[in-house]
């Protein structure tokens, strides 16, 4: 295991840090957490989740699916007789009508889910990993998000104490690791998880990724706790000292001081979002044609830039899809490429609107754009 031993104490290292070294590892074996009279077990296949079983009572499939409505109380009684007879609780709530296949494999993905998360919340107790083959008759392979689990057990700590021992002092660096292109494809993450990621260029310390965010520290760092988790973050030095490749800072080649590839997405969006919102409100079901029409045309003149990016109903381009087109690439150019989209969809509105609307359009623009070289300026 990278940088974590094979057994050790929760006090000492905690499970998100275990599980990440273990999934960045592309570990095959069981991983097994005990404290006091329960132990849980989460079973790993090239570096994937694809099981988990506990031996707390509470985590049995019966009493998620009594949660949930699914079965009755008596019901749940007659199954763990069941279980006592040597019978798996599952196949004989299926057999007896009670919950449908589907059910039960919906129940035990959700069950299996939830003994991971679960695990996040421990602070105390041991675990052990052995690398090897895995148990077949005790493991039932599922298809899950790897990258989603991770996710969503860090954004279920609410406790500050277990955020900033995860996340790390104020001057703890970060960078975007070389493998956060293809996780970010299996990882799904909320607008403001994306916004992080979209922004960080080079490295950058956790007190200036709080600064250049508008959400809150606390989410910030709960945030990027994840990200290092799911192993889209690298941190600096720690896990790059071994030669590792991460993103290289990616300066957009001007000469303005401060510009950065996910500061100037964001320029970009909120001077798109207004235009969006002129442009629909005056055309109506017209602004639709108005906007395809653009996007054709620049996408002739800057091939790639567009590639998978989607548009929400705001009128925000997807940033994170954005950078992946515009990383690795003449950064310049693509960045002009997204200042011609503002102009051709400016350009067919006044065609639409006429020159008076339209001259309110550009000074709306004008000044969002002079409010984003000023802040470029300040940094």
């Amino acid at each position: 295991m990278t940088d974590v031993a094979p057994r050790g104490s929760l006090d000492q290292v905690d499970v998100p840090a275990i599980l990440r070294a273990l999934v960045r590892a592309d570990k095959t074996g069981p991983l097994r957490f005990t404290r006091g009279r329960i132990t849980k077990t989460v079973y790993l296949e090239g570096g994937r989740l694809i099981f988990a079983t506990s031996t707390d009572p509470d985590d049995r499939l019966g009493e998620m699916l009594l949660r949930k409505g699914l079965i009755t109380y008596r019901n749940l009684e007659d199954s763990v007789q069941a279980i006592r007879a040597g019978k798996r609780q599952g196949s004989i709530l299926v057999e007896s009508g009670l919950i449908r296949s589907r059910d039960l494999v919906q129940g035990v993905t959700e069950q299996v889910q939830e003994i991971v998360y679960s695990l996040f919340h421990w602070e105390e107790g041991t675990y052990e990993f052995v690398e090897g083959q895995l148990p077949s008759r005790e493991v039932i392979l599922l298809r899950m998000s790897t990258e989603d689990i991770l996710m969503e057990g860090i954004r279920r700590v609410q406790r500050w104490s277990r955020i900033q021992s995860g996340a790390g002092t104020l001057d703890q660096r970060y960078t975007l690791s070389g493998e956060s292109p293809s996780i970010l494809e299996a990882v799904t993450l909320s607008k403001e998880e994306l916004s992080l990621v979209a922004m960080l260029d080079g490295t950058a310390s956790l007190e200036e990724i709080c600064a250049s965010s508008r959400q809150s520290d606390f989410g910030v760092c709960r945030a990027v706790w994840g990200l290092w988790v799911t192993g889209v973050l690298d941190r600096v030095p720690q896990d790059v000292r071994d030669g590792r490749r991460s993103f290289e800072k990616t300066e957009p080649h001007v000469e303005v001081p401060g510009a950065s590839v996910g500061r100037e997405i964001e320029g970009f969006n909120a001077r798109h979002r207004f235009l969006t919102e002129m442009v629909n409100r005056e055309l109506r079901e017209g602004a639709m044609a108005c906007f395809e029409q653009a996007f054709v045309r620049v996408a002739v003149e800057h091939p790639g830039l567009f590639d998978d990016v989607a548009v929400d109903g705001a009128g925000e381009l997807d940033a994170i899809a954005l950078r992946r087109n515009i990383l690795g690439r003449e950064i310049a150019t693509y960045l002009r490429g997204l200042e011609r989209l503002l102009e051709v969809e400016w350009q067919l509105a006044r065609e639409r609107l006429g020159e008076r609307k339209a001259a309110i359009l550009k000074e709306g623009l004008a000044a969002l754009r002079e409010q984003h070289l000023a802040t470029r300026r300040r940094r």
